[in-house]
């Protein structure tokens, strides 16, 4: 069968091939009506499909829309729209021509393939997705052919033949590839052939070509899995094995790059190579994967670090004949000094000096950058909480928009940007600002931090999970032997970390089971590395009020001397947090003062404070009778007689949380993580009975008011909340209230027990919505405006209150009959409630039955006016 190399031809092809799959489809009457010439063309192609056994669709088809062999391709012929000019090159795949394309009278390069398939289709709507100056443009695509933009230069492959490369160049040269390699692995795109014929040399820099090979991670059918894929001489040891290639065997190929541009041939480095640049290419070539840097950003940020470095010994070995006099007097006069007085030069002196805050401003956590020079704060001001950024050099501290609702803050490794926790997600933004980026989801997360190789680690519910700093989905370390930590820090290699337990402070590893007590306080504790030519650092930690340090062996990983104080007075934060960040420049931080525990505090509807209880927990319950109150803290759920102001333990062991009350006051359920949902006596008596069995953690949120139904979040790992339900006196088994992709949580029945109440975060931010209980398809309403969290029903069924996103008590008027109405929320008063884990969790505030009195978790502390800030700090006690 043989078609001419023209347009009309290549759609008459397109015409075969449409009505051969609807003819496969239809049967072979569906050829009745058509052109007679595509009827025959179409009936031979039927009758050898049947003797193949239907595998002429992969095959005879696909070769037919082909139009033309590349054997036939030559100067003068016409692909669609381009007329061929000249051959530029060949390689396995196909081969490369200049054309002109027609339509815009522009020069382009075209490949066309020496096969064609479904494979390549995909992966050119994947290379399409690329945008970069350092990465070739695809223009077109064509039935077995990519139009890409004509690159005028060289290929490194031609370069290399003249010599190696100058060190700058070889650095300028791998930040470039590298940076394309980071936009494309962003996308979720890994190139798989990376060589020195794949990069060509331009006058504006770099071009990253041939993603010929590219896999994308986002769709695994564009790769065939165990398949040797690449070119030998580049490829990754995982490659050879036939295993998945991911961004780390790019990073492989680059180090080969670096190798060659430095040495010139496949040889070791010279020895002119700067000691970091070597180490750079040796962490590149790790055969294990996770040995090496673990994104190409990172690596760019080390070539661009080594080039300023390089620039600048440059500079000054350019200078040095006209100030070689000098130095030589200045040798002189340090050998004279050394002679004469034999003392070192003494250490920076200790400083210490006060830095302001915002006005009226209240601190809830906060984290020094790596250089020490930067404070991320995140503050409580005007009922906003966000990150405020502060530079020690600066006046005053600046708010990061688009942190609302942030906590527990940490930076990367280069000080550049900063991580930190929103709405049940891990986020990052630049420390300058900018556009902030979601990482992963984070529920319920208690802390992360940022290693150099790339890797966030995250304290979870479920234990220590890891993610890529550039995005993608958390996966669990190793059991760490049941470390299920919170606020992690990394050492400085990157590899180990300090992590609080409930029994302390504990030290594990990202690759290891192994876990080791360091110190049996529990505290939020952080690690200051060693000052220069020295090994001990100091692990940061809070002792009661007061700050501690214990000196701590880098090499040996354990403690090198004795605990001593730094301050007796650090505010405490929430949870175990105290108000300290230490950083490895010798920078220490801290919130000096005296601060009680958390406090219940009564107001009424315009605010105004009737009262408080000391030692408040992480929930507020108040019993349907309004008498006691139900609530957590420290592990355990307590009950609360309101007459005597008296609290007694209804749990021991430091393994329950999130208590509810049944309708009738006679129970409280609570939740166990790993082990599900179970209630006891409110008086304490007795056993306590299963409700709910749950591996992962299911948390009561509300019973009905008849008693039958039980409402509860099922936490997801890795994505968030449902709500689901079971029926207590029936079979209990559990069914969905509330699915989505997105947290649904805080469910609250109404008091007719007919309508639930919840937030969610579907829309990008956490509203209030009401849906008829049991659900009803379709039946929903949206009731807050601009953000709510925690809603409540007052007891009457005719208002709805909830917290809003500047954290101010709302009312709004609802009927529920015959179907349900909001009005236009409304302000009562500021209501201090802050992020304690619960905008997407525990509520922590609850109204007493006469509708009018508002009992809320809030901090005993004023506003905070000053920081603490210690300069040149040191890992000793003080002489």
């Amino acid at each position: 069968m043989h078609f001419s190399n023209d347009p009309m031809s290549l759609e008459r092809l397109r015409q075969i091939e449409e009505l051969y799959h609807s003819a496969r489809e239809r049967g072979a009457a569906f050829l009745a009506d058509a052109d007679p010439q595509l009827r025959r063309e179409v009936e031979k192609l039927l009758a050898q499909d049947s003797e193949s056994g239907g595998k002429l669709l992969d095959q005879c088809a696909a070769d037919l829309l082909t139009g033309m062999r590349v054997s036939q391709v030559e100067a003068g012929s016409v692909l669609g729209p381009y007329k061929i000019e000249a051959l530029l090159g060949e390689g396995g795949m196909g081969q490369v021509f200049r054309a002109r394309d027609t339509r815009l009278d522009r020069t382009v390069a075209i490949k066309v393939m020496k096969e064609w398939s479904g494979r390549f289709e995909k992966e050119s709507r994947a290379i399409a997705a690329l945008n970069h100056p350092c990465i070739c443009t695809l223009h077109d695509v064509g039935p077995n052919y990519l139009v890409m933009e004509l690159i005028e230069g060289e290929t490194l492959a031609a370069r290399l033949k003249r010599g190696s490369l100058s060190i700058p160049q070889a650095i300028q040269f791998g930040a470039q590839i590298a940076e394309a390699l980071a936009a494309a692995h962003a996308k979720g795109i890994i190139h798989r052939d990376l060589k020195p014929a794949n990069v060509m040399l331009t006058k504006s820099g770099v071009k990253v070509l041939d993603f010929g090979l590219a896999k994308s991670v986002a769709d695994p059918s564009l790769s065939v899995e165990g398949a040797l894929m690449g070119t030998p001489a580049y490829m990754a040891p995982e490659q050879f094995e036939g295993k998945g290639a991911d961004a780390r065997t790019d990073i492989y190929a680059l180090g080969l790059i670096l190798r060659d541009m430095l040495a010139g041939k496949r040889d070791d480095l010279p020895e002119a190579t700067p000691p970091s640049l070597v180490r750079v290419v040796k962490r590149c070539l790790e055969k294990d994967p996770e040995e090496r840097w673990q994104s190409a950003r990172d690596l760019k940020w080390e070539l661009e670090s080594i080039a300023v470095a390089t620039a600048s010994i440059s500079s000054r070995s350019s200078r040095t004949p006209l100030f070689l006099a000098l130095g030589l007097v200045l040798i002189l006069a340090a050998a004279l000094t050394y002679l004469f007085l034999r003392n070192p030069s003494p250490p920076q002196p200790i400083a210490r000096l006060a830095v302001l805050l915002p006005e009226k401003s209240r601190v809830l956590s906060m984290a020094l950058s790596p250089d020490g020079r930067a404070l991320a704060l995140v503050l409580v001001k005007d009922g906003r909480q966000q990150i405020w950024m502060r530079e020690l050099g600066a006046l005053e501290a600046a708010p990061l928009e688009g942190t609302d609702n942030a906590l527990n803050p940490f930076w990367s490794p280069d000080g550049r940007a900063l991580a930190f926790f929103a709405d049940a997600r891990l986020k990052k933004v630049d420390r300058s600002g900018g556009p902030v980026q979601t990482v992963c989801d984070a529920m319920a997360a208690t802390g992360g931090a940022w290693s150099r190789n790339g890797d966030i680690l995250i304290a979870g519910l479920y234990g220590m999970e890891r993610v890529s700093s550039s995005g993608g989905i958390a996966s669990r370390l190793p059991e760490n032997a049941g470390l299920r930590g919170a606020y992690p820090y990394f050492l400085p290699d990157g590899e180990h970390f300090v992590a609080t337990r409930n029994d302390g402070v504990w030290l594990g590893a990202m690759d290891s089971t192994q876990v080791r007590q360091i110190v049996p306080d529990v505290s939020n504790a952080q690690f200051m590395g060693p000052p220069a030519g020295s090994r001990i650092g100091a692990l940061i930690f809070t002792r009661g009020s007061a700050l501690m340090a214990l000196p701590f062996d880098v090499k040996r990983l354990e403690p090198a001397g004795d605990v001593f104080a730094i301050a007796h007075e650090i505010v405490r934060g929430l949870g175990f947090y105290r108000m300290v960040a230490a950083s490895n420049a010798g920078v220490l931080a801290y919130v000096a003062g005296q601060q009680g525990d958390w406090q219940f505090v009564w107001r009424d509807r315009a605010g105004r404070i009737l009262g408080s209880l000391p030692d408040a927990g992480e929930v507020a319950m108040i019993s349907p009778d309004g008498k006691s109150l139900a609530f957590h803290r420290a592990g355990d759920t307590w009950v609360m007689d309101f007459a005597r102001a008296l609290a007694n333990r209804l749990t021991f062991g430091r393994t329950s949380q999130d208590p509810i009350w049944s309708p009738d006051g006679r129970y409280v359920a609570y939740a166990k993580a790993g082990l599900g949902i179970f209630r006891k006596l409110a008086t304490g008596a007795g056993n306590e009975e299963l409700l709910v069995a749950s591996r992962t953690l299911a948390v009561p949120k509300s019973w009905s008011p008849d008693g039958n139904f039980l409402v509860y979040a099922l936490i997801k790992p890795g994505t968030g909340a449902d709500l689901m339900a079971i029926s207590v006196n029936a079979d209990r088994q559990p069914f969905p209230v509330v699915q989505a992709n997105a947290t649904a949580d805080q469910g609250q029945f109404s008091p007719d027990g007919h309508w639930l109440a919840y937030t969610s975060n579907e829309s990008g931010q956490a509203e209030i919505y009401v849906i008829p209980f049991p659900p009803a398809p379709g039946a929903k309403w949206m009731v807050s405006r601009g953000g709510g969290v925690q809603a409540r029903w007052n007891r009457n069924g005719k208002e709805l209150f909830y917290i809003s996103s500047d954290s101010k008590m709302m009312s709004v008027a609802v009927a529920t009959r015959p179907i349900f109405q909001s009005g236009t929320p409304h302000p009562l008063f500021q209501s201090d409630i802050v992020d304690t884990g619960i905008r997407n969790g525990p509520i922590s505030w609850d109204i007493a039955p006469d509708g009018n009195r508002f009992l809320i978790i809030s901090p005993n502390t004023s506003d905070t006016s000053a920081l603490s800030v210690t300069l040149n700090w040191r890992p000793e006690a003080p002489k």
